[in-house]
């Protein structure tokens, strides 16, 4: 039987060799996987023995992956801010980016947690990604996770679950902000936001995921410019979704953000507007904070 570390290596060849990027990493979550090991433990264990079962199982992952197929989407599951998610092709995979608005909706979080319990939005939830660390992180915090679609919700739904924070995280059907029943303080959106005719040209995997959790209409802003509009104050007749001292963080593709915050100015006038760059340092998240501050009175 061979071993951990042919077992590697010839991994990692046949995806390079078929231009998989970041095969190195794939081999090595593929199998992890099948050895149900920990990613220390198939270093330590290099000369450890692969079954022939467990062959069988790497040889059908590495043929789905051939087809392009999502790693995420043939193991069901993807790694965010540091827990496994479920994943299928029901939601858009979680990116590394995302992680930023993560980070951010935190520090603004924490530094109002003093004064009062914060109501947070997630906006076209998917997997429920965000919703469900800010739930883990911000034990104090209630939070609605809203999407349009009920497969993408049972997705998050079972998230929640896993996680235990079903006390405090509400799942909601509609659009955008429709379905929120009261005003909140922070609204967090990873809204789609690709220009339609750049989708058929990216690669391969993202075919994979849903069109609606991609499209942004022409330019990649449509449902931005909604949001906004909905979060307006006197936008909705019964109450406004958003509290007057209240903040958004949406994230958006960094050559999208100047006319995003032209937008928000126009909506907001009295607002303060600054972007936060992402792990690599690129203008990812726009940060809307409405006047008087992110939590004044």
């Amino acid at each position: 039987m061979p071993n951990l570390r042919n077992v590697i290596r010839d991994t990692h060849r046949t995806l390079e060799s078929a231009g998989i990027p970041d095969a190195r990493l794939e081999a090595e979550v593929m199998v992890m996987d099948v050895m149900r090991m920990p990613r220390q433990a198939i270093f330590a264990e290099q000369e450890s023995q692969v079954s022939p079962r467990q062959e069988a199982q790497l040889a059908a992952i590495v043929a789905r992956r051939l087809t392009r197929e999502p790693l995420a989407y043939i193991l069901n599951y993807r790694e965010f801010y540091g827990v496994n998610l479920l994943v299928n092709p029901d939601v858009l995979i979680p990116r590394p980016e995302t992680e930023t608005m993560v980070e951010h909706a935190l520090f603004m979080a924490l530094m109002g947690m003093e004064s009062r319990e914060l109501v947070i939005a997630d906006i076209g939830a998917g997997a429920g990604a965000i919703a469900v660390n800010l739930a883990i992180h911000l034990p104090a915090a209630r939070i609605y996770a809203s999407d349009a679609y009920d497969a993408t919700l049972d997705v998050a739904a079972y998230n929640v679950r896993m996680h235990n924070v079903a006390d405090r995280v509400t799942l909601l059907k509609g659009d955008l902000l429709e379905p929120l029943p009261e005003p909140v303080d922070v609204i967090v959106a990873n809204l789609p936001y690709l220009p339609t005719a750049r989708i058929p040209t990216l690669q391969p995997e993202v075919q994979w995921e849903p069109t609606a959790a991609l499209d942004g209409g022409p330019d990649g802003l449509a449902h931005v410019r909604r949001l906004l509009a909905q979060a307006a104050p006197g936008f909705w007749p019964e109450h406004d979704r958003l509290k007057p001292h209240g903040v958004i963080l949406l994230e958006m593709d960094p050559e999208q953000v100047p006319t995003a915050r032209s937008l928000a100015a126009a909506r907001f006038p009295d607002a303060e507007i600054t972007v936060e760059p992402d792990l690599a340092g690129r203008d990812r998240v726009l940060v809307v904070s409405l006047a008087g501050g992110a939590y004044g009175d």
